[in-house]
């Protein structure tokens, strides 16, 4: 009986079933027509709104249009929304119409401005008003009728922070207020990685790179990232301002309502603040800016295509997309200026009193001109505030003290008649090379003979490349290859740094020295030698055209000696697009303190853009030349 109840019911749960998926059937034509209907819209026309790639970026579609990259649920409107666009199209046309509540800001149409000011620009959204009154909170925070352009700022590399090395991005809304003129109290949006404190710097990078932590976008008024970024961790910073139309300036300032707060998956070396920032831009322009994205996606690319679309649109006879680049430099840069400033016996009189403190001020500007007095006395203040700030959250009691005593002798003088001369500007980083490279051509060795040579680098700034890094250099996994008789590896370079400094103020609290550092791998007489290298040493600017230094690197090798000191001293000389470096030194070769000279020479001519030709000569126990031509992408 139990089997034969089981197989009689069969059919009929079959016959269930087709009811339930038929009622279900109709149930989703009559949701659709109940939006459809109102709005006028065919079932075509809906996939066609729900397939257009503007849509699309608005929901944060991944490049494949699989599923949105934000994790957060509230995002979405329809249950469906994170994989199926067209359904969250349908729940934001139904939320559209729904009644408002008490608490104005929780409806739709409050919660996701540029859904429907885009949509009000492709279908008759009934009663659509951008600036809506039930929608306090937002109308607050877009500063409607205030925000006058839009930009995309550029901050230099800092190498306190792994995430940081290749730069940031950050985006901000000017609103050119008379009374703010610098824009401190204009908002600045970012992305970073939602990182615990006191995180251990191995695990960040490991969780970095694999995609371990959340991300979002947060808002701060200006002066606060400039507390951090120029007065703390003394980084320049680049202001692109963008020639955008009020249309795409407003879709751009209502979707960022729409993400602050929202979470994604961090990718430290691909889905980082650059590519985020990015793709917000790419929302409001026709062209991409994330087509050459790969697996490793560098801030300065960003700038690069700015450049890039910039250039093209007007060599169409069109408007740019770049309205203005302006310098913004460090604090630090500032002070090293304004210190440059002094005359060699001003200078030695405002070290003076940095070093035995503001009791010896008025012994010491009793022998300056009333006219010089005020200008030491703007640099030693310049310098307390610049101190004050870098010992915060707790300046130390000497270094108020010092800004207490030197106030009221500044306002004993007459107030400045001459202007600060500005800082000089310095080229952007996007002005010169890519930093992909790759490269092609010819070296010899005197072992080996001539050979052919392939060069490529995931990430470059060179010291001879075309770039305002005033002799610093940055490269990661720079890699040679031979081929004559044999494929051989010449030369891997993991990771290699290094900073000239030839600006500081000679104080105990200043760092004068500058430094190197390199880890990889490189050929010795037929043999690879694994290095890990430091140094460091002094450096002066002889003019703008030639610096000089003088280092000496302790190495540890894989092969013998397994210890050497590198002592060596070398020239930059050169600016633009030629460019060369002089090396003279001596390499310990064993542990009785035996040296092998040796002296090398390097020049890079910029042909075009992103194309360079290099010639390099060295000459140690054995000779070596390379030639190559130099592609930037």
């Amino acid at each position: 009986m139990t089997e034969a109840r089981g197989l009689t019911s069969a059919p009929a749960a079959f016959r269930l079933l087709q009811v339930a998926c038929l009622l279900f059937w109709i149930f989703f034509c009559c949701c659709q027509a109940a939006v459809a209907g109102p709005f006028n819209l065919s079932e075509a026309r809906i996939k066609q709104l729900a397939q257009h790639p503007t849509w699309l970026k608005l929901l944060h579609f991944d490049r494949e249009g699989r599923q949105s990259e934000i994790l957060t649920a509230d995002f979405f409107l329809s249950p469906a929304g994170q994989q199926d666009p067209q359904a969250e199209l349908l729940a934001d046309l139904a939320a559209y119409a729904a009644p408002w509540p008490e608490n104005g800001d929780s409806h739709a149409r409050c919660r996701f401005p540029a859904r429907y000011f885009w949509l009000a620009q492709q279908i008759n959204l009934p009663n659509y008003s951008l600036r809506n009154s039930q929608c306090p909170t937002f109308s607050r925070w877009s500063l409607p009728d205030k925000v006058q352009s839009i930009s995309l700022f550029l901050v230099s590399g800092y190498l306190g922070n792994p995430a940081s090395v290749f730069g940031h991005s950050l985006l901000k809304l000017n609103t050119g207020a008379q009374d703010d003129q610098a824009g401190m109290f204009d908002l600045t949006v970012s992305y970073g990685a939602l990182v615990p404190q006191d995180e251990p710097v191995w695990r960040y990078i490991l969780r970095g790179l694999g995609g371990g932590y959340q991300a979002g976008f947060s808002d701060r008024y200006f002066y606060t990232q400039d507390l951090v970024y120029s007065r703390t961790e003394f980084r320049d910073i680049w202001d692109y301002e963008l020639l955008l139309s009020d249309a795409q300036r407003t879709l751009l300032i209502l979707h960022l309502w729409e993400v602050l707060g929202k979470k994604f998956t961090y990718y430290f070396l691909d889905k980082n603040c650059a590519f985020r920032l990015s793709e917000l831009v790419e929302l409001v322009i026709d062209e991409p800016l994330l087509g050459n994205a790969r697996v490793w996606y560098a801030p300065t690319e960003t700038f690069h295509r700015l450049e890039d679309i910039d250039q093209a649109r007007k060599a169409a006879g069109q408007p740019g997309l770049i309205k203005a680049v302006r310098f913004i430099p460090s604090a630090q840069r500032k002070l090293y200026h304004q210190f440059s400033l002094l005359k060699p016996e001003e200078q030695e009189l405002a070290q003076a009193v940095i070093q035995q403190g503001p009791d010896v001020l008025h012994k010491q500007l009793a022998r300056l001109k009333q006219e010089r007095q005020a200008e030491v006395l703007d640099t030693l203040l310049a310098y307390s505030n610049y101190r004050l700030t870098a010992e915060q959250p707790s300046p130390s009691a000497a270094t108020k003290a010092a800004k207490n005593q030197l106030l009221p002798a500044r306002f004993l003088l007459p107030p400045s008649t001459e202007p600060l001369k500005e800082v000089p500007a310095l080229d952007s980083p996007a002005a010169g090379n890519r930093p992909l490279l790759t490269g092609f051509g010819l070296g010899y060795e005197e072992e080996r003979g001539g050979f052919l040579r392939l060069h490529g680098a995931a990430f470059v700034q060179e010291t001879l490349g075309r770039n305002g890094l005033e002799g610093d250099e940055l490269a990661i996994l720079d890699t040679a290859i031979g081929m004559g008789e044999e494929f051989f590896l010449e030369q891997l370079d993991l990771i290699r740094i290094r900073k000239i400094k030839t600006d500081f103020m000679a104080t105990e609290e200043e760092n004068p020295w500058s430094w190197q550092l390199r880890t990889g791998v490189a050929q010795d007489d037929g043999d690879y030698d694994a290095v890990f290298a430091f140094g460091a040493g002094r450096a002066w600017q002889l003019s703008p055209q030639f610096t000089a230094y003088a280092m000496t690197d302790a190495a540890a090798h894989s092969l013998e000696p397994y210890l050497r000191l590198r002592p060596h001293l070398g020239l930059l000389a050169g600016t633009g697009d030629c460019k060369g470096r002089l090396l003279v030194g001596l390499e310990s070769t064993d542990y009785q303190g035996d040296t092998q000279p040796f002296v090398s020479a390097e020049m890079q001519w910029g042909l075009a853009r992103q194309t360079s030709l290099f010639i390099g000569i060295e000459q140690a126990e054995n000779a070596k030349f390379s030639a190559e031509l130099k592609w930037f992408w």
